[in-house]
């Protein structure tokens, strides 16, 4: 088992006030992307969220309109980025339901995910609790990390690791409540670690002095040439690197400062998260929303054309311009009638959450579920 720590660990990516970072062993194309990568396509992700929570933690309860509004938050910081998100379900997991011997409890709580029981135990607790994290991105938020951590989250997909996903913690979650720690209070956690997700490293990747690496930055550092290679910085004052090396502005998401200067997504960061993905999450990058399934039904087929009837005579149906283009039209019976007979994603869920929760085709950036 300690073996299988030692294999599990490079592909990890950790996001904090001060943290270790383990990357993974991938294809020089990955790593590296010195050549031009094609120019980045709208791309939407299906994710859930897990609220673990418990007694013992009286503030780990957190409202679900807290996560709605992190979900809001989630796309409008990456929509400049061409990524939107979809929020399939938030679900919540009581820790005094699980039956745990109360040694095997405390690593959860103190020493995730550097001590090996921790490990082990986290793992084994969460693997009947995920979703498919080979075509949907799961976000935990969980009370306490050991020594600081406020997030982690792998840089790649891992099949046979059920905790891989993305993991914040508590009180640094969101942009509401009472539960959050100033100044960690700005969601810019969840933003950081999806970042890390999605394939991006930290800017400060094997910098040991301020300038390293200029000139290589296709095969070092992080791998994208407009991110300067600066040491970690904690302040949204003026950079530890002198500001005459290069243009460097503290605002990078994959920087440590404050959430009140994270704002950035570097064009060369958004170039390499769209090259990345759909190598290191091909079930990711390949899961868009179901073109066709007007009627929410997981189905393209009779419920859609029917919707389609109802409505022919309203030129500016705005559910049913599939294609985008301003009207409802002809062109937009085709966009049903190509992808007739597709099932998409979600009909493999259970009735109530079909009847209860479905999944509205929403504008990019809003909630799919509306505020309780």
């Amino acid at each position: 088992m300690r073996y299988l720590l030692l294999m599990l660990l490079p592909i990890l990516s950790y996001g904090q006030d001060s943290c270790v970072v383990f990357e993974p062993e991938l294809p020089y194309e990955v790593r590296a992307m010195g050549y031009v990568p094609s120019e980045p396509e709208w791309t939407e992700i299906n994710y859930v969220v897990h609220v673990h929570h418990t007694d013992s933690f009286p503030d780990s309860y957190i409202p679900d309109i807290v996560v709605y509004d992190a979900h809001d938050h989630l796309n409008e910081e990456l929509e400049e980025a061409m990524f939107s998100f979809n929020l399939l379900d938030v679900i919540y997991h009581d820790f005094d339901e699980f039956e745990l011997a109360p040694a095997l409890l405390e690593p959860y709580y103190t020493c995730v995910p550097y001590s090996y029981m921790g490990w082990a135990e986290m793992n084994d607790y969460v693997s009947d609790l995920v979703w498919d994290r080979e075509i949907i991105m799961n976000v935990h938020v969980f009370p306490q990390f050991c020594s600081g951590i406020l997030g982690f989250a792998w840089t790649a997909y891992a099949e046979d690791t059920p905790m891989e996903g993305v993991w914040v913690r508590t009180d640094v979650f969101g942009r509401t409540g009472d539960h959050l720690t100033h100044p960690r209070d700005g969601n810019k956690t969840l933003i950081h670690e999806v970042g890390h997700y999605l394939g991006l490293h930290h800017v400060f990747r094997n910098v040991e002095f301020c300038g390293q690496n200029l000139g290589e930055c296709d095969e070092s550092g992080d791998y994208v040439c407009d991110t300067p290679p600066t040491k970690i910085n904690w302040s949204c004052e003026n950079p530890i690197c002198p500001p005459g090396l290069y243009d460097y502005t503290p605002n990078n998401h994959m920087d440590y400062y404050v959430d009140s200067c994270r704002t950035n997504f570097t064009e060369g960061q958004i170039e390499r998260m769209h090259a990345v993905l759909p190598i290191t999450r091909p079930g990711i990058a390949s899961s868009p929303y179901c073109a066709g399934d007007i009627s929410g039904d997981f189905v393209v087929g009779m419920n859609d054309l029917l919707m389609m009837l109802a409505n022919i005579q309203d030129l500016y149906w705005e559910e049913g311009d599939l294609n985008g283009d301003g009207v409802f039209n002809i062109y937009d019976l085709q966009v049903v009638l190509s992808n007739w007979g597709n099932v998409c994603y979600g009909a493999e869920l259970d009735p109530f959450y079909r009847e209860e929760r479905p999944v509205l085709k929403q504008e990019r950036g809003r909630s799919p579920f509306p505020f309780k």
